[in-house]
């Protein structure tokens, strides 16, 4: 069994308490303890989330809102900090840790504008280094909270950026995990058709290969609509 950090227990401790506060309708109580958790950690998550059920719980939808945002500021202002850490890394030849900061930048914020231009710099550091693919000493350098960035949402992002064969290679990776994967095998098979169909189109206009990336889109967006309606019958 994997023995948890004083800080993990720490939060499991408060989450707990706070839901035991919530279930007994004690929202005062319950805000009280996110707001001191704030004055201990000024960018906990966890205390936000409590404090915007609490204000849902008095029908007070402005300051729930008021969270939400302050939640989305702190995502951002991560995710800017890893793009220009990984932009500093790859000017100064670490295209290891580049690549690792610009995968936690499309981690924390997949639908940024800046997300093609990342994904593109990603491709561009493993074609220049095949072996940037994961190695031990990736798993040293995340220690236990190694993000999984090898899922199909990261697949779901490279294909709409139109870099099918990466797609292609995390589907492979998860299929080799989890052979009898049904959502990632059909999306595999599709994003196979959609190289194809772009390597037909290679002398075509631009418009028509990027006609390409959008009709997968939405044809995965039909997989995945399929999907979670077989799960939930």
């Amino acid at each position: 069994m994997e023995e948890k950090t004083k800080p993990e227990e720490d939060r499991l401790f408060f989450l707990s308490e706070a839901e035991i506060l919530l279930q007994q309708n004690k929202l005062p109580e319950a805000l009280n303890l996110a707001r001191e958790r704030l004055r201990r950690f000024p960018f906990d998550v966890d205390a936000r989330v409590i404090a915007a059920k609490v204000f849902i719980g008095m029908d007070n939808a402005t300051e729930a809102q008021n969270i939400l945002r302050e939640v989305e500021d702190i995502i951002s202002g991560l995710s800017t900090l890893y793009m220009r850490m990984g932009d500093i890394y790859l000017e100064s030849g670490l295209h290891r840790d580049a690549k690792i900061c610009y995968e936690k930048f499309i981690w924390l914020n997949p639908n940024s504008d800046k997300a093609k231009e990342i994904i593109e710099n990603i491709v561009f550091l493993e074609q220049q280094e095949p072996l940037l693919a994961e190695t031990e000493e990736d798993d040293d350098y995340y220690g236990s909270h190694k993000p999984e960035f090898g899922t199909i949402t990261m697949a779901d992002l490279y294909i709409r950026q139109g870099h099918f064969s990466m797609a292609a290679e995390i589907l492979q990776n998860i299929l080799q995990d989890d052979p009898d994967n049904d959502l990632a095998k059909a999306k595999l098979e599709a994003v196979s058709t959609a190289m194809s169909l772009q390597s037909r189109a290679k002398n075509r206009p631009v418009e028509n290969r990027d006609n390409v990336a959008a009709a997968l889109t939405r044809w995965l967006e039909n997989i995945n609509r399929l999907k979670n309606d077989e799960t939930e019958k």
